[in-house]
């Protein structure tokens, strides 16, 4: 049987990389029915593959970037503890396995967050009759992270509680 440290390893890296890949694209929306399909991310948005910075960002937009970040950074933490147990189990009194457990599920809390918050500014727009915006696949990579997060603080969980 594989390890619950070795399986969690991989879930956080996996984790980690649809956030990052989620924070740097820009299909989080996209308007198929119109020529040169518009679509828009977290920084940038494009029209007829001409992509120009977002200047004038929203609060909404600027909190679901920071929160996005900031799961990345616990994701970043969390695979770095990970790696480190490998290695070293307990430097000081500090458990490797407890942080990485920690740093998952506030990389999923924060993701929840960014994601919550993008959803409720930008369900209008996608709702509206006359328009065809959809959340784009960016945007899906962000919640298949938000869950692989979790379930990657519930197996360290398993993995901590077992050492």
């Amino acid at each position: 049987m594989v390890s619950p440290r070795i399986s969690s390893t991989v879930l956080a890296l996996l984790s980690l990389l649809l956030l990052l890949v989620a924070l740097g694209s820009d299909h989080w929306l996209v308007d198929d029915t119109v020529l040169g399909s518009p679509h828009e991310g977290l920084w940038k948005s494009c029209l007829n593959s001409v992509c120009e910075q977002i200047s004038s960002a929203s609060v909404s937009l600027k909190v679901t970037r920071v929160f996005t970040l900031l799961g990345v950074i616990a994701g970043l933490v969390s695979s770095f503890a990970l790696f480190a147990s490998f290695l070293r189990s307990h430097p000081g009194s500090v458990s490797l396995t407890l942080v990485s457990f920690l740093g998952s599920f506030s990389a999923g809390l924060c993701a929840m967050i960014a994601l919550a918050v993008y959803t409720g500014e930008f369900a209008g727009a996608v709702n509206a009759a006359q328009s065809q915006v959809t959340f784009g696949w960016s945007f899906g990579l962000g919640w298949a992270s938000f869950l692989l997060f979790l379930i990657t603080g519930v197996v360290m969980l398993v993995a901590h509680q077992s050492s």
